[in-house]
């Protein structure tokens, strides 16, 4: 009678503690030597629990159990390490290829890996994957030299010495819980097979499976008996089911923790891998108790960091301050000693503490340059760890350390420090027992090592709670006892999922080779998880399904296709749970307020944290800021405002009264160029200038000769030669190259400037007759205000141009200036519309005659000839007959220029005089002009919607 068979199994049975006992006493009545073998660690874990005396493991475990008993030492190498191995032979045989070294390395690695997995040898591997043949042979060259054997290769090796000779003939192998096999496991079971060691398989039979005919099929055809498997009757205990469909991933987690809050000792969740992050996060917010531990990944360790930073070289001061961070921090430096450590950093270099400097010092000096053998590497790291002296420090704040948290987070580096020796330890130890120590590796190699076997290890922070809500995957679903079980992330394209190959190799190629059994198509992949769906409905009495669909009703995302035909029976969405009656969070209540107040509903007896933040939502969005009646009487002493003073305010209030009255300067910047206030001093001053030294002003345009008109570019650039001393004396930081070329710039912009003169003025003969009338004109007006208080402007303008009792007046601006009539109402360009009125006012009275503003204008050096948007002129003057040759896309056509009309017109009384209420009594943050180069931006609470509303001004 054979001496392997292959029995169904109910789903309860799996791993009981009955089927336990009952091989417990066959090896107290027939001494055989057992090994349990099971699909997962969880139910490994629970099977060890039952203290049984026999071994409990994975089908890998088997392999080095039978190497064990062969008495064949060897390296083990993980699948990371095979990584470094192959990366090795790259390098060594200097490789070519688009790709780093380590990037084919891992392409060949998992190539290779998957090819044995599939029992492939590396003689049979033909085209598309025939040139990886050299590097395969390569790696198995030096791993047999070595004794190194990868998880693939101690499998076949072991099954290689169960075909030839069987020292294991008292044992007794059963395996249990599986659904399907991989072409390793079967190459595995079949050695088992032919050294006729006792074999029993328990495949899962509640209901007939296509996964299981398939294995089964597979096992009878390998020899196995399969007489006494049959479906062990089983009902469903399913008897109701729910779909859910969630409009966020965020929402679907809520949703889930929120239907189970109640019922937390009766409920259980499965879910994907990748997905423990979200269940742990918003369990842990929801205070629902789980009993899967908290943890803290190597990798995020300080300790983990310093060697990062001893194996790879330090190469931006960025780095450096990194590094001294984190020292500090190891060897407790915290608070003000931590801020006055950095800020001396910076500014010299050195945290100033011995210690500190010390460890910088050893990590610096750590050699990474140089290949050497791969324990000389490992001792030299172990050394300048040693050294470092991180373990006594450690110790010593554990010891001194009063806070719990804080206490916690030492221990946890205390852990990684002791498996982070213990790996360099143990690598050196197994490593110098053969040749593979006397590898040349680099720093890179030594840093992936110590990546691949740490980078992503768990550090146990806190247990998980022992009557806590389990998490399961689908391969240990079964293991659940409660009633309801949730699953989420049941979408058309999480589940059954994808399924690939490792590596290069593609479904495809694996119709190329002969593997008899276990060949993972899709179609195979396929049966495996309708079973894995299909067993939930003999685990619970309750399932609950949801999907994410989306926000987009037009096009929502499905449900898997093994959900079809279940109708949904409700909806997981923000709206959804807003509307609800209560709140299972208090961050969930506060949401519940934010949006109902968003809503503009009334909301009563709202906590006082949330009336404080209320009111300070407020104050943000009003940007209202009062100041006091004290102050608000004092700033009424100061009657006089210049107009520009007002353009300031209206541009924006909160600058205004930062610059104006706080006079708080501008943060500290380094000086990048020459500051735009000496350009547009030494601009005016040479125009006023050289208008003087021509002796031009009062005179008519024509009566200025060509002789004096050809001399001007050359009495330009000789004023430009002497105010620029002024320029160089104040910027001593800029090079004296970048200077000359601004001076160049603007002799150059000057020079163009003056030719725009004379085509506009002085070679105009339509304005002939008209003059400059003054430069540099002081203006003076006073109007009243609201509460009947004298209001006096002031102003200046550049320049006043005259023909008989007309006149137009020009502003010369150094950079681009337009002007549009709503930039007028709104008081963010007074200058010229009121310099126009307030001059009108102040010619009529002296000259006890009417005067008419026929224009005012800026000019600017970077476009002088432009006489279109820049500027307000008679309508008259626009177009073909302008004497002052403005364009006939001009908008801004004003015949009341210059008069009280106009000021009526766009309500400047009535802005002035809000404007200069304003400037004494409050200063919003409500900005008509807000840019980003504001240099009080980083203290400036304008929001999004202040600014938007100001660009639409």
């Amino acid at each position: 009678m054979l001496r392997q068979k292959v029995i169904g199994t109910a789903l309860v049975d799996i791993g009981s503690s009955q089927r336990l006992d009952l091989y417990a006493k066959e090896m107290r009545e027939m001494d055989p030597s057992i090994l349990y073998i099971m699909p997962s660690s969880s139910w490994l874990r629970a099977a060890r629990q039952s203290n049984q005396p026999f071994m409990f493991g994975t089908f890998d475990d088997l392999a080095i159990r039978t190497l064990q008993m062969h008495k064949k030492a060897f390296l083990s190498l993980s699948e990371q390490e095979r990584t470094l191995f192959f990366q090795q032979i790259l390098e060594q045989e200097q490789a070519r290829d688009n790709r780093s070294p380590k990037e084919k390395a891992k392409a060949l690695s998992d190539t290779y890996g998957q090819l044995k997995r599939l029992g492939v040898s590396t003689d049979s591997i033909t085209h598309p994957l025939e040139a990886c043949k050299p590097i395969f042979k390569s790696y198995e060259k030096l791993t047999k030299e070595q004794q190194v054997l990868d998880p693939e290769n101690r499998m076949l090796y072991a099954a290689e010495l169960l075909k030839q000779q069987s020292t294991a003939s008292n044992w007794h192998v059963i395996v249990d819980g599986f659904y399907d096999f991989s072409p390793l496991q079967f190459v595995l079971l079949e050695a088992l097979l032919q050294a006729d060691i006792k074999v029993t398989v328990y495949l899962p039979h509640f209901e007939s499976l296509d996964i299981v005919t398939e294995t089964l099929d597979d096992l009878k055809k390998m020899g196995f008996n399969t007489d006494r498997f049959k479906i062990q009757p089983t009902s469903p205990k399913t008897n109701r089911v729910s779909l859910i469909k969630a409009t966020t991933t965020r929402e679907q987690w809520t949703g889930v923790v929120q239907a189970m809050a109640d019922q937390t000792d009766e409920v259980g969740i499965l879910h994907a891998p990748d997905e423990k992050e979200n269940w742990m996060r918003v369990a842990k917010e929801a205070g629902v108790p789980i009993t899967l531990p908290i943890t803290k990944k190597m990798g995020q360790t300080s300790i983990y960091m310093i060697v990062d930073f001893i194996l790879k070289p330090l190469h931006t001061k960025e780095e450096e301050v990194e590094l001294a961070s984190l020292l500090l921090h190891i060897f407790g430096v915290r608070g003000t000693a931590y801020a006055k450590a950095m800020h001396q950093l910076q500014r010299s270099g050195t945290t100033g503490l011995e210690k500190v400097e010390e460890s910088r010092q050893r990590i610096g000096q750590f050699d990474r340059n140089s290949y050497e053998g791969i324990v000389d590497y490992l001792h030299r790291l172990e050394t300048v760890l040693d050294e470092l002296a991180i373990a006594e420090w450690l110790d010593r704040q554990i010891k001194e350390m009063t806070q719990a948290g804080a206490i916690q987070d030492l221990l946890i580096e205390e852990k990684a420090l002791q498996q982070l020796m213990d790996l360099l330890r143990t690598k050196r130890e197994s490593f110098s027992q053969n040749q593979i120590g006397q590898f040349k590796v680099s720093a890179s190699f030594i840093h992936d090592l110590v990546r691949a076997n740490l980078d992503q290890k768990d550090l146990l922070r806190e247990q998980g709670f022992r009557n806590g809500v389990p998490s399961l995957y689908w391969q240990n679903a079964a293991q659940f006892t409660g009633k309801t079980l949730f699953i989420p992330s049941m979408g058309a394209e999480q589940f059954p999922g994808t399924y690939r190959l490792s590596g290069y190799v593609q479904e495809t190629d694996i119709y190329l080779y002969d593997i008899p059994y276990g060949k993972p198509t899709h179609l195979h992949f396929r049966k495996k998880q309708a079973a894995y769906f299909r067993q939930l409905f003999f685990v619970a009495e309750e399932l609950v399904f949801s999907y994410v669909e989306g926000v987009d009703p037009n096009h929502p995302l499905l449900p898997t296709v093994f959900l079809d035909g279940q109708s949904i029976e409700s909806s997981w969405s923000f709206e959804n749970r807003m509307r609800k009656k209560m709140a299972h969070t208090r961050k969930e209540y506060i949401e519940m307020i934010a949006y109902w107040k968003g809503k503009k509903k009334s909301v009563q007896d709202l906590p006082a944290d949330i009336s404080a933040m209320e009111h300070s939502l407020h104050r943000l969005e009003t940007g209202e800021e009062a100041i006091s009646n004290e102050m608000e009487q004092r700033l009424k002493q100061q009657p006089t405002v210049a107009i520009t003073a007002l353009e300031s305010y209206a541009r924006c209030p909160i600058r205004f009264s930062l610059e104006r009255l706080l006079q708080v300067s501008e943060p500290d910047a380094q000086d990048e160029g020459v500051s735009f206030l000496l350009i547009g001093h030494l601009v005016h001053t040479l125009i006023e200038w050289l208008y003087q030294e021509l002796e031009i002003v009062g005179q008519p345009f024509s009566s200025l000769s060509e002789q004096k008109k050809q001399q001007v570019p050359q009495l330009i650039e000789q004023k430009i030669d002497e105010s620029w001393l002024l320029i160089e004396e104040e910027n001593p930081h800029i090079s004296k190259l970048e200077l000359n070329l601004l001076k160049q710039q603007w002799v150059n912009r000057l020079l163009e400037w003056w030719e725009a003169e004379r085509k506009l003025f002085w070679d105009n003969e339509s304005l002939g007759a008209m003059s400059i009338h003054s430069l540099e004109q002081s203006l003076t007006y006073e109007l009243l205000s609201k509460s009947g208080e004298p209001i006096r402007l002031t102003g200046k303008i550049d320049r006043v141009d005259m023909i008989d009792s007309e006149f137009v007046i020009y502003d010369y601006k150094t950079g681009l200036s337009t002007l549009k009539m709503e930039e007028v109402r709104a008081g963010l360009k007074l200058q010229l519309p009121l310099y126009s009125y307030i001059l009108k006012q102040t010619l009529d009275l002296r000259n006890d005659h009417a005067h008419e503003a026929l224009g005012a204008s800026y000019i600017s050096l970077r476009a002088p000839s432009q006489r279109s948007n820049n500027g307000i002129w008679h309508e008259r003057e626009i177009g073909k007959p302008s004497r002052f040759l403005v364009s006939s896309r001009c908008q801004n056509k004003e015949p009341e220029i210059g008069t009280e009309s106009f000021l009526k017109k766009y309500e400047l009384e009535e802005r002035i005089q809000t404007l200069w209420q304003g400037m004494n009594s409050s200063f919003p943050v409500k900005p008509l002009d807000c840019r980003d180069s504001c240099p009080y931006g980083p203290i400036c609470r304008v929001t999004d919607d202040q600014k938007e509303a100001a660009a639409e001004i």
